[in-house]
Formats: C-alpha cells, sequence, structure tokens
C-alpha cells in the first residue's frame, strides 16, 4: 500500500512545486509592472522615504491628474493619432500587397526577403535623410509626417506577415467562387477577408504596438506641435526634476489600452483560430 501512494505523493508534490515556480516567474517578470503600478498610487512625499515602502500607506489619484496635465495626456492623444491612422494605412495598402506576394510569387523568393530586409532597417540609418527631406517638404513637426514614417516602417511587415496568412487560404476557395461568377469584391469579403482575419488582427496589433512604442522618428522629425507619449516621457527627465509617481501614472495609461488590447485580441485570433478549422 506504501509503495502505491507514494508515487501519487510524489506526483502531488512535484505538480505543487511546478505551480510555484511558475509564479515565482511570473512575479518576477511582473515586479517592474507591479512596481509601477504601486508608484503610480504613492504620494510624493512618500516616494522619497527610507526605506521605501512597498504598498502605498496613503493611497492617491493627483498623479495621474498632474501626469495628465504635465504632458502625458496630450502624449496619448498624440500617439493614439499617428499610431491609429498609420496602422489603418499598412493595413489597407498592405493587403493587396500581400495577396500579389502570397499568389504571384514563391513563398522564400528574393522578393519576400527584400521587403522584410526593409523592416530591418535601423532607425538611425534614415533618420537624418527623412529630417532634410521633411524640412523641404514642410513636414517636419506634423501629423502627416509622422504618419508617413511609421507607414513607412511598418507596411514591410504587415505584407509579410498577411502575405503568410494569405499563403495558408487554399486557391481552391478562391476558384470556386470564380467558377460559380462570384465577382471580385464578394470575393474579398465572403472568402478572403474572413479567412484572414486573424492575420489582419496580429499585423494590426503588431503596427499599433511599434508605432505606439517609436521614439527616435517623434524625437527628430516633430518639434512642440506633435508630441507622441514617448516623447513626452522623455520631457519629464529633461525639463523638470522627476516625478516618479506621475511617471508610473502615466506609463500605467500607456500600458493599460495595450494589455486590453492584446488581450481581447488573443481571444478573437483563437476563436478565429478554431472556427477555421473546425471548417477544414
Amino acid at each position: 500500500m506504501t509503495s502505491r501512494t507514494e508515487p501519487g505523493g510524489r506526483g502531488a508534490l512535484r505538480t505543487v512545486a511546478e505551480h510555484a515556480l511558475v509564479i515565482g516567474l511570473l512575479v518576477l517578470f511582473l515586479s517592474p509592472l507591479i512596481w509601477l503600478m504601486l508608484t503610480a498610487f504613492k504620494p510624493y512625499e512618500e516616494l522619497f522615504v527610507s526605506p521605501p515602502t512597498i504598498l502605498p500607506t496613503s493611497a492617491t489619484l493627483e498623479n495621474f491628474s498632474g501626469g495628465w496635465n504635465v504632458g502625458g495626456g496630450r502624449g496619448i492623444g498624440d500617439s493614439l493619432i499617428v499610431s491609429t491612422i498609420s496602422t489603418l494605412i499598412c493595413l489597407v495598402l498592405g493587403y493587396p500587397a500581400a495577396y500579389a506576394l502570397a499568389r504571384r510569387f514563391p513563398p522564400h523568393g528574393q522578393l519576400s526577403f527584400t521587403i522584410l530586409s526593409l523592416r530591418m532597417l535601423p532607425p538611425i540609418v534614415p533618420v537624418i535623410g527623412f529630417y532634410l527631406l521633411y524640412q523641404e517638404l514642410s513636414l517636419f513637426d506634423t501629423y502627416t509626417g509622422l504618419i508617413v514614417i511609421y507607414t513607412f516602417m511598418n507596411l514591410p511587415l504587415v505584407i509579410w506577415l498577411l502575405a503568410e496568412f494569405l499563403r495558408q487560404i487554399p486557391r481552391s476557395y478562391e476558384e470556386a467562387a470564380r467558377i460559380d461568377g462570384a465577382p471580385w469584391y464578394r470575393l474579398f469579403l465572403d472568402i478572403l477577408l474572413p479567412l484572414s482575419a486573424p492575420g489582419i488582427l496580429t499585423a494590426g496589433i503588431l503596427a499599433m504596438i511599434f508605432a505606439w512604442n517609436e521614439f527616435l522618428f517623434a524625437l527628430v522629425l516633430t518639434g512642440q506641435n506633435v508630441i507622441t507619449l514617448p516623447k513626452a516621457l522623455a520631457s519629464f527627465f529633461l525639463f523638470q526634476q522627476p516625478n516618479w509617481g506621475q511617471l508610473g501614472a502615466i506609463g500605467i495609461v500607456a500600458i493599460g489600452p495595450l494589455l486590453v488590447l492584446s488581450f481581447y485580441m488573443q481571444r478573437a485570433l483563437v476563436r478565429s483560430f478554431s472556427a477555421e478549422l473546425g471548417g477544414r
């Protein structure tokens, strides 16, 4: 009897140890985010006490209003404008290009690598050229200029990702629709768009995140008229004494929408993949 219960006991102990290890690693990896969140609710005087407190003794929301008023609100608004519009443009321009790449060219051909290699270009390389060009075209410190550069930066990645998803759609679906006399727009709306929805969501999320977090182009190609969130956060250090509570508050506001978007989009991706696999 003892010999039979020992393996079960060891198995349960091993399961508990594995769960404890996962929880410990999760807390370790999330500790910066947790500390940022706790800092956002601490009053200014409590940020410099020694030894530092972990939990705020008197939680406050002043950091959120203060950080919003000193530039965080404007940074979030400008980042939302340029990242959203550039992402939509990338998807509108990238989908036809990805379809042509997926249907007319081999999956591992030279053209696919060339398109993807444009995304590998370090931003520091073209930024000076864009700065001089924007000065001549009056695009410096404008929403249009930043949207153009973000589209240029993310469009190759969007094309490459969408092409990989479109290659997974069998050609027989399109051929059957053409035999039935379906026009091109019905082929797009009824077949290609629903089946490629996971790829569109994935490419859109990545393009949105890259544009939302980009700093170098926003720093060099804008002045005082357009101030994105990364540039606004940098100004907390350059032009005033850092208020860590306000930085934490604006950081939480900036990260929160992306986390919520990624969570719900992940669920949408899982449902889309499940429906696609179930229909085959």
